[in-house]
């Protein structure tokens, strides 16, 4: 195992966070494997009959995904062009895509459904600076 991977497996510990199935790094950009599981945190009560992951979940994930893989200094000043286009329904696989800009300013993140190409739960612009 990686230390990369050993020490993103030390954060994304608890029922707070997704399970971790892989990681790809390629230049400026990182896909995640995840497993949004039934026995998050964040699905109680939101709602009793259906959970849905919270969009508000998914932008804090990718936030704190993107710097820790690219090294921002700050939590993002502000999100842009976010978009949420379908729900997360558990248990739920997906790949959170981030892509930073050359001068890692901002940062892409997108919320796909490996088994279908094309589809998108969310996606939206981390701004860490002006």
């Amino acid at each position: 195992m990686t230390s990369m991977r050993q020490s993103l497996e030390n954060i994304m510990t608890g029922d707070q966070w997704p399970t971790l199935l892989g990681v790809e790094e390629l230049e400026n950009q990182v896909n995640l494997s995840l497993e949004v599981g039934a026995n998050l945190h964040w699905l109680k009560g939101h709602f009793p009959a259906q959970p849905v992951l919270p969009g508000v979940v998914q932008t804090h994930w990718a936030a704190q995904l993107a710097q820790h893989f690219f090294a921002t200094a700050t939590a993002p000043r502000r999100i842009d062009n976010l978009k949420f286009q379908n729900v997360v329904l558990p248990p739920q696989q997906c790949t959170l895509q981030l892509v930073a800009n050359a001068d890692t300013t901002s940062i892409h993140f997108r919320y796909m459904d490996p088994a279908t190409p094309g589809h998108i739960f969310s996606e939206g612009k981390l701004i860490f600076r002006e």
